[in-house]
């Protein structure tokens, strides 16, 4: 597990270190009903980085687990291994999942265009929020409601250029 994350103004923290980070942005669930927005932010480790996927939950010891698929625009689908790096707080579930400066540079050129990701329950031995979920980039909304798809390319040529 995490000890002590907190997210900040474009700053994330595992315990006693800090790093650079995109700001959050949400991907929409692909479910009408029973799925979960996905909120996602991009931290820099170097020339490499983490993706830190959250998502609010009714409780119980459910948490994103297993691997998870990133699908970019141009086709290309990242595989991201579960390290076991969670963290649980608020109903809200956590995860970090690392990525490879190789990684990084196929998301600088690509735009994420949905994440494929599953919830399983670590205390019980069945959850109805356990499955197998997917959220994607989209535009959502109407009028003042409207939300614009993320430019997830923008963000992090902006974190890792600088």
């Amino acid at each position: 597990t995490l000890s002590q994350f907190a997210i900040g103004q474009n700053t994330f923290f595992i315990g006693q270190k800090t790093y650079p980070c995109t700001k959050t942005f949400t991907l929409k669930s692909n479910k009408d009903f029973g799925g979960h927005d996905l909120d996602v932010l991009i931290a820099k480790n170097g020339e490499a980085g983490m993706i830190v996927l959250s998502t609010e939950l009714m409780g119980g010891g459910v948490r994103i687990k297993g691997n998870v698929l990133i699908y970019l625009e141009d086709g290309t689908v990242l595989t991201c291994i579960d390290r076991g790096k969670f963290d649980y707080v608020d109903d809200i579930a956590t995860t970090i999942y690392y990525l490879t400066k190789e990684e990084i540079i196929k998301m600088k050129n690509s735009n994420i265009s949905s994440i494929r990701f599953s919830l399983k329950c670590f205390e019980c031995s069945i959850s109805t929020e356990e499955g197998n979920f997917s959220a994607s980039n989209k535009e959502t909304g109407y009028g003042y409601s409207k939300t614009e798809k993320t430019d997830v390319p923008s963000l992090i040529s902006s974190l890792f250029d600088n």
